[in-house]
């Protein structure tokens, strides 16, 4: 499942913020230092400088534990202006290469270069200009790869990542792959790498070689998904729309019309909770709920929610889906289906909390990871809310 020739660019620039503070001021180079937030009653590390990193402080590591670390240390609240100057300059460059870009935020580009050559050669010197370009203009320097499609090039600079270049030929995905470490697989977090680690899996060639019946009893049927990942698989277009033109779309369709106020919320929830699993997975968030009903008759409404906050847990999602739908819910004939629409997606990479290692997160968040990480291995509804088993 992939192109007949390697043209995804992926750019990564490391622990982004740290990398904006540099750039702003350079003698921050030599120096390990730490974004963390002001003000802050229980301040963690946002992003660690290169310097830093060496030291082993990390991303989500409380600043009183780098403190102790590292007591020159300093902390430097991170400069959202800048940052979001930075995002928009970092755009520009790879818009001068490619009408394709895809922007994920916090330093990360996926660029389609197929259909460039003639204005800017093969893809790798493509690349190279961009890197370049990048370097020159904004005092960065990232991770670059080439491959044929956009996980195997993730792939790429997360193994070379802070910095360098590495290009992927097609047709050598399998072997790429095989040989990386399996953490660096999307999909593998601490609690899936956990799992694998204790299970005897290093390397991403292990998990590939697994037919489905293996990956299943392993992982539960959606291990599946991450099988095929590990075999470089990945048919997911470069999408140039801003993340907040994006959305994560779920239909529920009914065996019978219906009415019943608990099917509908037992239906609202399940769905809910499969949508939030899909959006956490990418590192996402939402502002906007909408929720549209299909009636028997044909007709059709719509409800929506907004909020001030971004929505991530489970128990967010859900208020927000279910006031949706309750303002859809403008008539007395009963439903055949019914849709739940998560929009105005954002990076969740901005939120703090989220870059916390489990022992440092909150305990709705702890929750909800163990939550998300046994819905990984079992499915959806392994583990659900109450009001959803009267679904069926």
């Amino acid at each position: 499942m992939v192109h007949d020739k390697a043209d995804i660019v992926h750019i990564n620039v490391t622990n982004f913020a740290a990398a904006v503070a540099i750039a702003k001021e350079p003698s921050l180079a030599d120096t390990p230092f730490v974004m963390a937030r002001e003000g802050s009653s229980r301040q963690v590390v946002i992003a660690p400088s290169r310097r830093a990193m060496e030291e082993g402080i990390h991303a989500g590591m409380p600043v009183a534990t780098a403190l102790r670390i590292d007591p020159a240390l300093k902390v430097v609240s991170p400069d959202m202006k800048a940052t979001a100057q930075a995002e928009a300059m970092l755009c520009g460059i790879a818009s001068r290469f490619s009408p394709t870009v895809q922007h994920d935020l916090g330093g990360h580009l996926y660029i389609d270069v197929s259909g460039t050559s003639r204005l800017f050669g093969p893809p790798m010197d493509c690349a190279v200009r961009i890197r370049n370009e990048i370097h020159a203009g904004l005092n960065m320097d990232p991770a670059v790869a080439v491959a044929t499609n956009k996980l195997v090039a993730k792939v790429g600079t997360r193994a070379i990542r802070p910095c360098g270049i590495t290009y992927v030929k097609a047709g050598d995905e399998s072997s790429f792959l095989a040989m990386q470490d399996i953490a660096l697989l999307p999909g593998v977090g601490p609690s899936i790498g956990k799992l694998l680690s204790v299970a005897g899996f290093q390397d991403i060639g292990q998990l590939a070689v697994l037919d489905d019946h293996q990956i299943t009893a392993l992982l539960g049927t959606r291990g599946i998904a991450l099988r095929n990942a590990a075999r470089g698989w990945d048919t997911s277009p470069v999408d140039p729309r801003d993340p907040g033109a994006r959305d994560i779309r779920r239909r529920i369709d009914f065996a019978e019309p219906t009415d019943r106020i608990d099917a509908l919320r037992a239906a609202m929830v399940a769905t809910a909770e499969d949508a939030g699993l899909a959006m956490r997975r990418e590192l996402l968030s939402c502002s906007s709920v909408r929720c549209a009903v299909f009636w028997a008759d044909g007709s059709t409404s719509e409800g929506s929610e907004r909020t001030k906050s971004p929505l991530i847990l489970d128990e967010q999602i859900i208020d927000g889906a279910w006031s949706a739908l309750q303002k859809a819910l403008k008539r007395r004939v009963k439903i055949r289906s019914m849709a739940l629409v998560l929009r105005d997606l954002s990076s969740a990479r901005r939120e703090p909390d989220l870059f916390t290692p489990p022992g440092y997160v909150s305990r709705e968040d702890r929750l909800q990871t163990a939550v998300d990480a046994t819905r990984l291995r079992f499915g959806v509804g392994a583990i659900t809310h109450a009001a959803a088993v009267f679904h069926v």
